[in-house]
């Protein structure tokens, strides 16, 4: 029989298909699937489980939660033999690695290893989770607060067949041993995607994805067809890079105006020098700025706070990140985490501090509010311990922010609102995972709220062609000449032809050329393309890839650029904020969240308007914000409402 669960497919307006990727997954199986044993290893079973606590029951596939099957199928996997990575089922988990992601000393000791746990969730949704194994030769270095030692599941690791395995009672707490944790200071992290080459794809969580479901249709296609499912997109902002730097004449027209005042609260033997390195990486940004290093704040310039980071001060009476700064411009940086030769760095702080100017002055700088084009007010509003913010911006750019808690004596506009937070014990399912509330001069109300889907690249299609590429080959000469000529025919451009012209005199038909030697050949983009395109077209091999072109990007990577909207129905809206698209580099480090949008009280959906507040990169240096950004802007009130 035929189940289909939700899934994620996208297709853009006059695009190709993208997918997003939280794994909605369609199945086909045998409607009755058995666990079969024989008697001894029954019997064995017993042995080791305890007998008396273990029973076992004959279940059909329709009895199973689809969540719990698509797992059992996972985790059933047969690690392949000829790719280079590893499945593990590990106290129920399905744990993937790499030999690349292992980190061993000269003498071949293992110290620790990144790992990748593939879950299905009971929304159907595919959770990556980057893990970090840690050798138990580096115990002093973990802090265990929240579980004891012991209480932690113990593998080793198995050179034979690069695999791990639970570890027997007489062999625990060996110096060699592994737990999933990491030392104090570091966690497990993966890249989302790379698509450079197919090495650097394989080590990325869209290349064990590729790994894992290839074998899953291989080893188990009989019973289970997994797919994603894809939505069409109603609206895509794209974004240049030099379009969203424009807030940078801002910034250096405010701190030509202020200077900064460097504040040295570490008062260290290093400190000193430290702080006038950071001095002089303000003045390679913007040259001209006045700028002194100090032991005060300043109420007419703006302060940079050199302090340490709060873990520091958890055992200490006085917390530097918690004194009372009501009447200054301030920017921290830390000991522990602030790069001051990083130029992005820098130039965050110097936003950070306009950012905070506007909240002190009521008034949007950073941006120009009127461009947008709002001829009334917006509301926007969160919750943070308890305490509801909203703030209110005007055509202006003016802006008001409020801080409140509920009342059971006094009711105001406000306490509605406060409901959607799903803090109420009356409503608190309806509205579960609510981020922030936004509303319209009409009443119109609109929640956004977070979900476990994520954006996802076609990595099927594009790994099949690294993987081609990567693939060994040699070709006769008089092959590569008869290739060359038919392109030379076929194609209407002249350049290309007349280059084919040049080269074609030269290849010695008597020799093999690997693909390296034939993409080598040329010189003109144009041409290579026009050459991979052709041989690909005739012998299914692919010579080299070109996805970064704008005609690749918008066919393998929608999901993960710019900004991507669509209605479900009426009420409910998605969205997600990918990689700024034009001039984008081969790596994707992290996972485009996507987020739901819900109208309520029979309003209208108006977040798309919307949009275009996402469209700035100064909440995250370098990249888009996921939020509008007037959240930014609450988020920063609610940080110093917390110092005062």
């Amino acid at each position: 029989m035929i189940r289909t669960v939700l899934f994620w497919k996208i297709f853009c307006p006059g695009q190709k298909n993208f997918r997003q990727g939280f794994a909605k997954l369609k199945y086909r199986w045998l409607q009755s699937s058995r666990l079969k044993m024989s008697r001894y290893s029954l019997f064995c079973v017993y042995e080791k489980e305890d007998g008396d606590s273990l029973s076992i029951k004959s279940m059909t596939s329709c009895s199973i939660p689809e969540h719990l099957l698509t797992q059992l199928f996972l985790n059933a996997l047969t690690s392949p033999i000829d790719e280079m990575i590893s499945f593990n089922n590990l106290s129920g988990k399905l744990l993937c690695f790499r030999p690349s992601w292992i980190n061993k000393d000269k003498e071949n000791f293992i110290w620790g290893m990144q790992c990748l746990e593939v879950k299905v969730g009971n929304d159907m949704c595919v959770k990556l989770v980057a893990h970090r194994m840690t050798a138990l030769a580096l115990k002093k270095q973990m802090k265990f607060e929240k579980r004891k030692l012991q209480d932690y599941p113990q593998y080793e690791f198995s050179y034979n067949n690069n695999t791990l395995k639970r570890v027997s009672n007489e062999n625990k707490n060996r110096r060699e041993n592994f737990i999933i944790k990491p030392v104090d200071g570091e966690r497990g992290s993966i890249t989302f995607f790379d698509f450079t080459n197919y090495e650097t794809f394989s080590c990325t969580k869209m290349g064990v994805l590729y790994d894992i479901f290839n074998a899953l249709h291989d080893e188990f296609g009989k019973y289970i067809h997994v797919k994603f499912k894809e939505y069409n997109i109603d609206k895509v902002l794209e974004y240049k890079r030099t379009s969203l730097e424009l807030y940078k004449d801002v910034v250096k027209k405010e701190i030509l105006n202020s200077g900064i005042n460097i504040v040295d609260v570490i008062q260290s033997e290093t400190s000193e020098d430290y702080l006038q390195d950071v001095a002089d990486e303000i003045k390679k940004i913007i040259p001209e700025v006045k700028c002194s290093v100090g032991k005060r704040l300043s109420k007419k310039k703006f302060n940079v706070r050199y302090i340490h980071d709060k873990s520091f001060y958890l055992d200490s009476e006085i917390d530097a990140h918690q004194e009372n700064m009501e009447n200054y411009v301030v920017q921290h940086i830390t000991v522990e985490n602030f790069k001051h030769q990083s130029s992005a760095a820098v130039y965050n702080i110097l936003k950070e501090l306009v950012i905070k100017k506007d909240i002190a002055n009521g008034k949007i700088t950073l941006v120009d509010w009127s461009k947008y084009g709002y001829k009334s007010d917006w509301l926007f509003g969160v919750v943070a311990e308890g305490v509801y913010y909203f703030m209110t911006i005007h055509p202006d750019g003016l802006f008001k922010i409020e801080a409140l808690k509920r009342n059971l004596f006094t009711m105001t506009e406000y306490d509605k609102y406060m409901d959607y937070f799903g803090l109420n014990e009356e409503n608190k399912n309806e509205y579960r995972g609510v981020i922030g509330l936004i509303k319209d001069a009409d009443g119109n109300i609109n929640l956004i709220k977070d979900t476990n889907m994520y954006s996802m690249p076609d990595y099927t299609a594009m790994g099949d062609i690294l993987k081609n590429v990567a693939s060994e080959g040699r070709f006769p000469g008089k092959d590569v000449v008869t290739w060359l000529r038919a392109v030379m025919n076929i194609t209407d451009k002249i350049k290309v032809q007349a280059e084919l012209d040049i080269v074609i005199p030269h290849i010695d038909v008597n020799t093999e050329y690997t693909k390296s030697d034939i993409m080598g050949l040329f010189k003109g983009i144009a041409t290579k393309k026009e050459v991979v395109r052709y041989v690909f077209e005739n012998t299914g091999s692919m010579l080299y890839s070109y996805l970064r072109g704008e005609e690749e990007r918008r066919e393998y990577l929608s999901g993960n650029i710019d900004i991507n909207y669509f209605d479900y129905d009426d009420t409910y809206a998605k969205y997600s904020v990918g990689e700024i698209g034009n001039g984008m580099k081969y790596t994707i480090e992290r996972a485009s969240v996507v987020r739901e949008i819900q109208a309520v009280e029979g309003g209208k959906l108006i977040f798309k308007k919307l949009l275009p507040l996402m469209g700035v990169e100064f909440v995250r240096y370098g990249m888009l914000t996921v939020v509008p950004f007037p959240f930014k802007y609450l988020r920063e009130y609610i940080v110093k409402k917390e110092q005062l």
